[in-house]
């Protein structure tokens, strides 16, 4: 008869099958994948944040979208552009994303580009070597300039110095555009003021939640992340009590309109794009900006109600119509004559 092993009763914390030494290498091969899991998700996580940095940081650069449209309208409109200059601090992506939203409107008189000089602030003479740079490879005699928000007042800075050098500029379009700094409506001081008053009593946390409200209320065209970081940063610097003045950005901004001083031609059409009740840029105040700093040009204004500040990538439908009756008024393409009707 075949003889078996007395079964054993195990001692006191001693799992049945798994020795004490088995179970302590377990735990080591747990803790090691756990540690590998982790390594990975970081490298991965760090490999993405490193990609966008690099991609969101090429500033002053000219991007033109390679698709189908864009061809079919560099095809059809040889010689012309439209160029999107994207507002305060905006991210190279989100310029991206405003530009696919508005490209199927910008591919009936242009191929479509905007460019990206990321968060670093704005250098007028690295723009305009960028356009010019950009014009000369692709043989660009006429340029349209969509200004998103603040880019409206980098386009007019941008404007004389592209008429002195050759390139037409058949349109300027404002979006959300303020035409001068008082045009700004910045919540960030009051926010920024009262957190300095109760942080007291609220702590820490209250001060974050200050933070990030005021740069969610006032993100001036910035990704919701920046503009959450931004506040934050604000409200623990107490020397400063505006979102808006205290950036890389307000020597450029204080200065305007002061910075033109003339040279853009009457020929230029002049399209205004505005939400009546915009929440960042006082709207009624900008349009009377713009017209009494360009009173030679021709003007028309397509009220984009409900759409708040700067935002075609959230509403494309209505900025692509209001972008096309825009180009219908102002930059009427060429009618097809009619042949005559003979009469005998």
């Amino acid at each position: 008869m075949a003889k078996y092993p007395a079964k054993s009763t195990p001692k006191p914390g001693q799992t049945r099958g798994i020795q004490p030494h088995q179970l302590a290498g377990l735990r080591r091969r747990s803790v090691l994948m756990a540690l590998a899991g982790a390594a990975a998700v970081t490298a991965f996580r760090t490999n993405i944040a490193a990609n966008y940095l690099i991609t969101d940081n090429l500033s002053f650069k000219v991007v033109t979208p390679q698709n189908p449209a864009n061809a079919n309208a560099a095809s059809q409109f040889p010689g012309a552009v439209w160029y999107l200059l994207g507002g305060f601090e905006v991210s190279n992506g989100t310029a991206r994303r405003k530009l696919e939203a508005l490209q199927p409107a910008m591919n009936e008189r242009a191929q479509a580009s905007y460019i990206g000089y990321s968060n670093r602030g704005i250098d007028v003479a690295q723009l305009f070597i960028a356009i010019t740079r950009d014009a000369y490879v692709r043989n660009i005699n006429t340029v349209y300039l969509y200004g998103d928000s603040f880019g409206g007042m980098v386009a007019v800075a941008l404007a004389p110095l592209l008429e002195q050098n050759g390139l037409h500029v058949k349109l300027i379009v404002f979006g959300s555009s303020p035409s001068s700094v008082a045009d700004v409506k910045d919540p960030g001081k009051q926010y920024i003021s009262l957190a300095g008053a109760v942080v007291p009593y609220l702590g820490l946390v209250g001060r974050l939640a200050w933070g990030v409200w005021s740069g969610l209320s006032n993100p001036n065209g910035q990704d919701m992340y920046a503009a959450a970081k931004s506040g934050v940063q604000t409200s623990f610097d107490g020397e400063q009590n505006s979102l808006i003045l205290n950036t890389s950005q307000a020597t450029f901004l204080k200065a305007f309109p002061a910075q033109y001083d003339g040279g853009i031609p009457a020929s230029t059409g002049i399209g205004l794009l505005y939400d009546p009740h915009d929440f960042i840029v006082n709207a009624s105040a900008a349009i009377r900006g713009w017209h009494r700093l360009l009173p030679a040009n021709n003007f028309f204004r397509y009220d984009i109600a409900d759409t708040g500040h700067a935002s075609p990538e959230i509403h494309p439908d209505t900025y692509q119509t209001a972008l096309r009756v825009l180009q219908d008024v102002l930059a009427p393409l060429p009618s097809v004559p009619r042949a005559r009707t003979r009469y005998f």
